[in-house]
């Protein structure tokens, strides 16, 4: 059988129209309406989550907070959730890659059987065995599905894009951790050095109703001046025990961000020796890019885009 020239352009048409057909739009950036000029100057945002933060901590100089801060990527179960999670993305699209290959199934099948021992009509008729008989199976099978509507290729689309915002979902929950372990730390030092502070005052008004008591068996001062030291001493008492429930609970939220049980960590007191380094009035919009959390919201949409067809 024999096809002319026009039977087989027209056969090769539609099947090259097919092949371009993708259901769903291309993923575009939303674009911005911005003014053409501005007062101050102007820039193109460029997203640059994916550069490396250091270790920013160390600029406190602070060797406890260094190794606790250390521990935050080791042992936080927040973090190891969102890791998990990011694994899990990494597999799905592995899997939607997949689908894109030929899929080949086979196996290996073995079967050994003996046939019954057979004997003639006659009586003295000797028996035969026909003995073990061994085969052997392999089958093959190879799949392969044409993307022709652009399905795979789509899928494959939405999941990078799913895993790359679930990346940046790991990075924004590490910053969070360190930041919310840096503030916890360093609110721990201050109450340290207010119960210091009221721990040196509770001696000094301890001292001063022995005093006053004194004055008063004396007949020098009357019964007021006494309640007035004990008001001062016992209030005083009282913020010190208020300090010391706060810095528990500062000190188990620091052992929880660790990972570790809070029954068996503790934190020696110790005065604020970090100096705050310096803060600019002003920080740069240009922070903003390297803001984990936009880039997953802006992944997300690109996989939303995606999932349309």
């Amino acid at each position: 059988m024999k096809l002319d020239h026009t039977k087989l352009v027209a056969l090769a048409v539609p099947l090259a129209l097919l092949g371009a057909c993708a259901v769903g739009p291309d993923y575009v950036r939303p674009p911005v309406e911005t003014p053409a000029a501005f007062k101050e100057a102007w820039k193109q945002a460029e997203p640059r989550d994916l550069e490396d933060r250091g270790k920013w901590w160390e600029v406190f100089n602070d060797p406890l907070l260094n190794g606790l801060q250390e521990q935050v990527s080791i042992s936080n179960q927040t973090l190891a959730r969102a890791e998990a999670q990011f694994r899990q993305a990494a597999a799905l699209l592995d899997s939607a890659r997949a689908a894109t290959y030929p899929n080949l199934t086979g196996g290996l099948s073995t079967t050994r059987s003996r046939a019954s021992s057979t004997t003639v009509a006659q009586p003295s008729a000797t028996p035969v065995s026909r003995g073990v008989v061994t085969s052997h199976n392999l089958p093959f099978n190879a799949t392969w599905e044409a993307d022709l509507w652009g399905r795979i290729g789509r899928t494959v689309e939405a999941n990078a894009a799913g895993a790359q915002a679930s990346a940046a979902d790991l990075e924004a929950a590490r910053l969070s951790a360190q930041a919310q372990l840096a503030q916890n730390y360093f609110q721990l030092r201050a109450l340290d050095a207010q119960q210091q502070l009221l721990e040196d005052t509770v001696s000094a008004y301890g001292k001063s109703l022995q005093l006053t008591q004194n004055r008063y068996a004396a007949g020098v001062v009357a019964k007021a001046d006494v309640v007035q030291a004990e008001t001062q001493l016992k209030t005083t008492q009282a913020q010190a025990i208020d300090i010391g429930v706060q810095r528990a609970q500062l000190e188990h939220a620091v052992a929880l961000l660790v990972g570790k049980p809070a029954s068996g960590f503790s934190i020696p007191r110790a005065p604020l020796a970090a100096v705050p380094p310096p803060v600019p009035p002003a920080l740069p919009s240009a922070l903003l890019e390297r803001r984990p959390d936009i880039a997953a919201a802006e992944r997300r949409m690109a996989a939303a885009n995606a999932q349309i067809g």
